[in-house]
């Protein structure tokens, strides 16, 4: 896991979504205390069906094609770990934060399950 990491969440119909967040909040190592929070708190974003499964990405890559992804990134990125004798402290807050759905952004629509071609969203025009 690392500082800064997707999540994908798979609805119970089988349509997808990418989240970045803060990694190694909850655990250093594990990935399911995350996994389960993000499951707790996806009621807060634009969640098309009833969330079934988080899974930590092993690495960024897996959601870097999701539409908001380098917003999503840069935003991140902008704001520095205090590594050190403020990282407890960060580190508290930030789970505070995070449990609340925040310091969590949704990076991307649902893709449909395989097969189905409906309620896809669309972003852009191509002419």
């Amino acid at each position: 896991m690392e500082d800064i990491v997707a999540v994908e969440l798979t609805t119970a119909d089988g349509h997808v979504c990418y989240l970045v967040t803060w990694g190694r909040i909850q655990s250093p190592v594990e990935p399911e205390p995350l996994e389960a929070l993000i499951l707790g708190v996806a009621d807060h974003f634009a969640v098309r069906g009833t969330p079934e499964k988080a899974r930590l990405c092993w690495s960024l890559k897996d959601a870097r094609e999701a539409p908001y992804f380098y917003e999503a990134l840069l935003h991140f990125a902008h704001r520095p770990i205090p590594f050190g004798t403020g990282y407890a402290k960060w580190r508290k807050r930030m789970d505070r934060r995070m449990r609340r759905g925040q310091e969590i952004y949704f990076v991307g629509p649902f893709k449909p399950p395989t097969g189905d071609s409906g309620g896809t969203i669309a972003f852009g025009t191509a002419s």
